[in-house]
């Protein structure tokens, strides 16, 4: 694995998701108490997901447990929330403290505080949070409006396996650039169980990250790419409009996209320059094979 690609999780659970204002592991109607204590002892401790992320070659995580922030001792774990409860959920990536949602999942156990969305995110931001609306086409869709949007720092477009649902919010993501709103890509396995879900796939691929700090930074930048896991090419698309395509592989296909037009390179070099139409608002690439998508680059703003 080249020693320049940091790979970072950044939508994972541990067994600290199973707490009074979430409704984590209730399936069925009448035994859903005993269903969350099993779902409880299945999940990982932080301490676990930390192991397991080394072994699985993923460099960080952000430990995005549901309307509670857990103590994190490992400098590979980013504490964050995955906040929300009705209307949709958001990963606020880089926070100490928890903020409410707005509504406990069980009616005798109400948030302290609760927040809609536009307060939460306020209060995140000034705990330096890294705002993502995570899968907005899911069952537990988004519904906060598009103002929200401009207000994250990203659109969670590639959640677990690709499917009908981040192709939707694929199309949301572009058709938000297009309307002018600067927002970033975002990738997450939301990880509760191994071997049922892979903490290496679904990552967010940076270079020249050197630690925590510099990782951060990068990622409020949205100097990073997504890709399927850690050993899928990874695109990178730099402001001189240069890509690189590393852990390269033969028989793909690199789109081109911006605002008003999309174009497809079949078998690209590993390294290029595309170029853009005067007043584009922004480029962005995808990389895929025959079999689905195997990266996406934040957008190049023009």
């Amino acid at each position: 694995m080249p020693s320049n690609l940091i790979y970072m999780q950044a939508h994972c659970h541990s067994r600290n998701s199973v707490n009074r204002l979430s409704g984590e592991g209730v399936f069925h109607r009448v035994l859903w108490p005993v269903e969350r204590q099993v779902m409880k002892a299945l999940m990982m401790s932080p301490g676990q997901l930390a192991k397991l992320a080394k072994k699985k070659h993923v460099n960080f995580i952000a430990v995005t447990d549901h309307n509670t922030v857990p103590d994190l001792s490992e400098d590979s774990l980013i504490p964050g929330e995955e906040w929300g409860q009705t209307k949709g959920h958001a990963n606020f990536i880089n926070i100490e403290k928890p903020i409410d949602p707005e509504s406990g999942y069980f009616r005798n156990s109400p948030p302290d505080n609760p927040k809609d969305f536009f307060t939460a995110v306020d209060e995140a931001r000034k705990q330096g949070a890294f705002v993502s609306i995570n899968h907005p086409f899911k069952r537990d869709s988004w519904l906060w409006g598009e103002e929200s949007y401009r207000l994250a720092n990203s659109i969670e477009i590639w959640n677990g396996a690709w499917s009908e649902e981040n192709f939707l919010a694929l199309q949301q993501w572009q058709s938000l650039l297009v309307r002018g709103i600067k927002i970033f890509c975002m990738a997450g396995n939301d990880f509760h169980v191994n071997h049922i879900f892979d903490i290496s796939s679904q990552v967010l691929a940076f270079r020249n990250v050197q630690d925590r700090e510099s990782l951060i930074a990068n990622l409020m930048k949205g100097n990073y790419s997504i890709t399927k896991n850690t050993d899928s090419p990874v695109v990178f698309l730099d402001g001189d409009l240069n890509y690189t395509i590393e852990k390269y592989s033969v028989d793909t296909k690199l789109r081109i996209i911006s605002a008003t037009s999309s174009s497809t390179i079949s078998n690209p070099d590993k390294e290029g320059n595309v170029t853009s139409n005067n007043g584009e608002k922004f480029i962005r690439l995808e990389l895929w094979d025959k079999d689905g998508p195997l990266s996406f680059t934040n957008p190049i703003f023009l």
